[in-house]
């Protein structure tokens, strides 16, 4: 596969290595895995020996961050996500306990821990999903009472990938009912609970549609001791390593997709390659051809995107958008590719002979995992209309004289100093001209008048009062919009005052 020009050399070699290594090695190891049902072992020992899973630790502790860090994880995640389940044991490992350790960690904790997942000593499993807090991660119910040096933890966690395998399991849980606490997300902490420790138990191994071979599962908390000094980043600030994880957990989750996306477009170009049929290969139909090329396009964009996340995270920078955006879009054209895939197949793509219609299940797995494609929008939506407020903020429009139709101004005329209402009012009256239907918000106002907010609403009210304006209320009964009404309008100004009737109309068909 091609690599990226702001790529290291080391990063770029890796790319070779793991593909290389995926091809000859891997794929015949994973391919055999998801047909017995077996979880990869020998696979994930070749993994650890290679010291992939030290892809984002640094090299004090055995890694290879300054050399590989998230792009590198995520170069190792999509060459190996086209042999069976192996890049989901990699993924949770790097984004389970890795990065949590690495940065909300103690000193000590990252000495115990991430030497030996670097070396592969120890696999690592994310804990956060209970049978009733899903989406609503916040409303989690699993407890951890303090006493003394350690933590009592009740409860059951369910949808945990790779669990039974792992070693640590970085477990998120309930330390406080204080309504405060829970009202600033203070009432969260996170620990890593290891394997072994009494109490700590499998309840149930998982029947998924995809991922043949990888372990998910529900895990049960009897009363299970859990030392204080397995807490990450102190208690009460759960949320914040939750969140923080996320992002990281999101763009190396979507590097995923990329490999079932690969190897259905393989596939697919095999068949239309060599099927024949109304003597001449499938691949010479024209729409056959411009599936390939949505296939080609939707990759190529997937990939941009996630590499693009990578680059930003290890520059430092925060990236829940990015990360969001490469998850969503990720996800959703897996399964669009996959799908367009097995059509192009035929009844092979449908066939479990070949892996295709398997990258389609996994695909609609990835649409719920690590954040459902509707809550990545509502996060999207609400993070994106902060990010781009201001590039997104309307221009302000004024009527021109000349053509007499509303045209945007680069500089605003000197607010006018408010006198009485009817300078408010005709604000309101001129805003029906420049942007037909829409109401003004108070600052949209504040834009045309030199008025206190105190003392504008006055104005607002008593104008409401006299059914001259409309406003509209939040919940909190504070005004967000406001236009003139039919009335305010006749009193603003004449009739002929708002009427526009350009040129070209017959005068004989005006009234």
């Amino acid at each position: 596969m091609q690599d990226y020009p702001w790529w290291n050399e080391t990063q770029k070699q890796l790319m070779h290595d793991a593909q290389k290594f995926t091809d000859e090695v891997l794929i015949p190891i994973g391919e055999k895995s998801v047909y017995k049902k077996e979880y990869p072992w020998e696979a994930m020992k070749l993994v650890a020996q290679k010291g992939w899973l030290g892809a984002t630790i640094p090299q004090k502790h055995g890694g290879h961050q300054e050399e590989w860090g998230v792009t590198g994880a995520c170069i190792l995640v999509e060459e190996t996500s086209r042999a069976g389940v192996i890049s989901s044991g990699i993924t949770t490992t790097l984004i389970g306990a890795t990065h949590q350790i690495l940065h909300d960690g103690t000193e000590e904790q990252k000495q115990r821990w991430l030497p030996k997942i670097a070396r592969g000593e120890l696999l690592a499993c994310i804990t956060m999903t209970e049978p009733y807090a899903g989406s609503d991660i916040a409303a989690i119910e699993t407890t951890a009472v303090r006493e003394g040096d350690i933590y009592i933890v009740n409860g059951i966690k369910r949808f945990q990938t790779n669990a039974a395998a792992a070693n640590l399991y970085m477990t998120y849980v309930k330390t406080s009912s204080d309504p405060k606490a829970v009202k600033s997300y203070g009432h969260l902490s996170g620990m890593i609970i290891e394997k072994g420790m009494p109490g700590f138990t499998v309840e149930r191994v998982n029947d998924w549609m995809g991922s043949a071979g990888m372990y998910n599962c529900y895990l049960r908390f009897d009363n299970l001791k859990v030392p204080v000094k397995n807490v990450i980043g102190g208690e009460g600030n759960g949320w914040r390593v939750m969140m923080s994880g996320l992002n990281i957990e999101r763009a190396i989750s979507a590097a995923g997709y990329l490999g079932g996306m690969r190897e259905a477009m393989r596939y697919a170009r095999q068949h239309l390659e060599r099927r024949v049929q109304f003597g001449q290969p499938t691949g010479s139909f024209p729409t056959n051809q411009f599936k390939l090329a949505d296939m080609y396009s939707k990759f190529q964009l997937a990939r941009l995107l996630i590499y693009y996340a990578a680059y930003c995270a290890d520059l430092g920078r925060d990236v829940p958008i990015e990360a969001a955006l490469s998850k969503l879009y990720g996800s959703e054209v897996a399964l669009e590719i996959a799908s367009e895939a097995i059509q192009c197949m035929g009844g092979n793509g449908a066939m479990q002979i070949y892996p295709v219609e398997r990258y389609m299940r996994d695909a609609k797995l990835g649409q719920i995992a690590a954040g459902t494609s509707e809550v990545l929008r509502l996060l999207i939506y609400r993070m994106g209309s902060r990010y781009f407020a201001g590039d997104l903020k309307a221009p302000v429009r004024m009527m021109d004289e000349e053509l007499n139709i509303p045209l945007p101004v680069g500089r605003l005329p000197k607010p006018k100093v408010v006198k009485n209402e009817m300078d408010v009012l005709r604000v309101l009256a001129e805003n029906y001209r420049t942007n037909p239907g829409l109401h003004m918000t108070i600052a949209d106002m504040k834009q045309f008048l030199e008025v206190s907010n105190e003392v504008l609403l006055q104005y607002l009210a008593d104008l409401e009062k006299k059914g001259m304006v409309s406003q509209f209320k939040n919940r909190k009964g504070e005004v967000e919009l406001v236009k003139a009404t039919f009335t305010g309008l006749g009193e603003a100004n004449p009739p002929d005052y708002y009427k526009h009737i350009p040129s070209w109309v017959l005068p004989q068909d005006i009234f």
